[in-house]
């Protein structure tokens, strides 16, 4: 398989930043999620998703939950939110991520761009960790994880079912206390 090679100088030279979401946002971040319904592991949603759910979807992720967005020369290249882990009041200083970066702008670190900026947002928001539930064949997301300092916790097996088949779930972890301990 050829090697791939980038051009870095075109690379820097384009503008990029990493902001809270807008309603017009919400086309390119349905779009991204979507193909990644139909075509991977980072969901276990089965169905794409319509734009009445999107909007319901969007509408939740306030100042408490933002949803960011990775945008470079006026396009949107990933998304990345925080979310409740539980209704239940004794887990609201926990939240878990999500993390989504388009098909042909993987392999870029948009991904960790995207989870650098969460982890800073959910520090500010005083959560206290942030758990991510990664299908255990996500390898890039696993290794996205651990770059940003997440720990393997645990794992859950056949939970998921998706494509045929029965898919076993990781579970990762990110205290945000003073050093960020185990």
């Amino acid at each position: 398989m050829p090697k791939k090679s980038y051009n870095i100088k075109a690379m820097r030279e384009k503008t990029y930043c990493v902001r809270k979401a807008k309603p017009e946002d919400l086309a390119a971040v349905t779009a991204i999620y979507n193909e990644a319904v139909l075509n991977s592991l980072a969901t276990f949603h089965i169905f794409p998703r319509s734009e009445e759910e999107q909007r319901k979807w969007f509408a939740e992720h306030d100042e408490r939950y933002p949803l960011l967005v990775f945008e470079e020369e006026g396009e949107i290249l990933g998304w990345a939110s925080l979310n409740p882990y539980s209704d239940r009041e004794g887990y609201r200083y926990t939240v878990t991520d999500s993390v989504y970066v388009r098909r042909d702008s993987r392999r870029r670190n948009i991904g960790f761009a995207l989870l650098s900026a969460l982890i800073a947002h959910a520090r500010e928001l005083s959560y206290h960790s942030i758990l991510a539930f990664i299908a255990r064949e996500n390898l890039a997301s696993i290794m996205l994880h651990e770059k940003a300092g997440f720990v393997r916790r645990g794992e859950l097996k056949e939970v998921g079912y998706k494509f045929g088949r029965f898919v076993d779930v990781v579970v990762y972890q990110k205290m945000l206390g003073e050093g960020d301990g185990e």
